[in-house]
């Protein structure tokens, strides 16, 4: 359950938050279960975070910080994850469903047991990204570094790669 300081925090705009983040680097805050449906955290500084099971569903997070965050089983989506930096997240069980994450960078990323479906990651960075048991469907990867990333047990239907930099074990189904 999320620490209702921390959601009070929040509460006060992006500007108060990345300043108290900024105030307390030790601190890890806890959101998790919180219900963050469609705010606007643009430029949000979220790294390290406890967000387990957090609603994000239609949030604006262009730009936001989620650097080792842990987005396990969080709900995120229709998110705008455009130009998000999630290096070395955890978003295992995540629902990344019809989010944009354009440009995101997501090296090491885990997202073991994802649902990404018409999920948009044109140019993103997934280079050693963990996407083994995945669900992805008609998600589009155009331009998208998947080099080193494992599909293991990955369950893919129709992906537009286009241009996309791919793991050399990449799975045959991705093309169907």
């Amino acid at each position: 359950m999320a620490d209702i300081s921390h959601i009070a925090i929040l509460d006060q705009g992006v500007p108060a938050w990345n300043a108290w983040r900024e105030e307390n680097p030790d601190i890890t805050p806890d959101l998790s279960e919180a219900d963050l449906t469609g705010r606007n955290l643009g430029g949000i500084n979220f790294r390290k975070t406890n967000l387990r099971a957090a609603f994000l569903t239609v949030a604006e997070m262009d730009g936001a910080i989620l650097d080792a965050a842990d987005l396990t089983d969080a709900n995120l989506t229709g998110a705008d994850l455009t130009n998000a930096s999630l290096i070395g997240a955890d978003l295992t069980n995540v629902d990344l469903s019809y989010a944009t994450c354009t440009f995101a960078q997501m090296e090491g990323v885990i997202l073991k047991g994802a649902r990404l479906i018409e999920t948009i990651l044109f140019n993103a960075r997934l280079r050693g990204a963990d996407l083994s048991d995945t669900f992805m469907r008609e998600a589009i990867f155009a331009g998208a570094d998947l080099s080193m990333a494992n599909f293991e047990g990955a369950r893919l239907l129709n992906l537009t790669l286009d241009g996309a930099t791919l793991p050399i074990n990449m799975p045959p189904t991705a093309f169907g």
